[in-house]
C-alpha cells in the first residue's frame, strides 16, 4: 500500500501535467484519495512546497534515468531523451518543464528557481551528449552543442504542448526530426 504523502505527490504531478499547476486545488486531491485537505497541509502546508516536491521529484527521476544510461553510446542516450515522453501521448499529458513553464511568472519565487535547476540539468546534460555526439561522429549537426540543445528541448516542449491542442501526430513528427540528426 502507498503511503500518503506519495500519492498526494503522485496525483499532484499528474494534475500539473494534466490541467496545470495553477488549475488544480488541494480539494482535487482531497477529493480523489478520500482525504481531508488538512492531510494535505500536514505534508504540504504551501501549495508551492507541493510543487517544489513535484519538481524535485522529476529531478531526481531523470538523474536516475540518465544514469542508467551513461554506459550508453551518446546516440542511443540522445533517442532515449528524444523518445521518454511517449508515454504520455495518449493522456495528452505534458512535461513537467512543458506543464510550469507557461505558468513561470505566476509561480512562486522558491517553485521558480526549482524548476530553472531541472531546466538547467537536463540542458546541460544534453549539451554535453551532443558535444560528445558530435566530436566523435554519432550525431551530426552544424549548430553549436548549448543552441542544439535548446533548439530540441523546445521542439520536444512545444510537440508536446501541440499534442494537447491538436489531438493528432505532431509529436511523432516532430520526434522523428529530432532523431534524424
Amino acid at each position: 500500500m502507498k503511503d500518503t504523502r506519495s500519492e498526494i505527490v503522485r496525483l499532484a504531478s499528474e494534475l500539473i501535467r494534466s490541467v496545470g499547476y495553477n488549475a488544480f486545488s488541494y480539494t482535487d486531491i482531497s477529493k480523489q484519495l478520500n482525504i481531508k485537505n488538512a492531510a494535505i497541509h500536514y505534508y504540504f502546508p504551501a501549495k508551492s512546497d507541493l510543487g517544489i516536491e513535484v519538481i524535485r521529484q522529476n529531478s531526481s527521476y531523470f538523474t536516475k534515468r540518465i544514469e542508467r544510461w551513461k554506459n550508453l553510446s551518446n546516440r542511443q542516450q540522445y533517442v532515449n531523451y528524444i523518445t521518454m515522453h511517449d508515454g504520455f501521448i495518449d493522456t495528452y499529458w505534458t512535461c513537467i518543464v512543458g506543464s510550469l513553464a507557461p505558468a513561470y511568472d505566476t509561480l512562486p519565487e522558491n517553485m521558480q528557481k526549482e524548476l530553472q535547476k531541472l531546466v538547467d540539468l537536463i540542458i546541460d546534460w544534453l549539451t554535453d551528449i551532443l558535444t560528445k555526439g558530435k566530436e566523435n561522429g554519432e550525431l551530426i549537426f552544424s549548430e553549436p552543442p548549448r543552441t542544439k540543445a535548446y533548439m530540441i528541448h523546445s521542439a520536444l516542449l512545444s510537440s508536446l504542448l501541440m499534442n494537447k491542442v491538436l489531438r493528432n501526430d505532431v509529436y511523432k513528427s516532430i520526434q522523428e526530426g529530432l532523431l534524424n540528426i
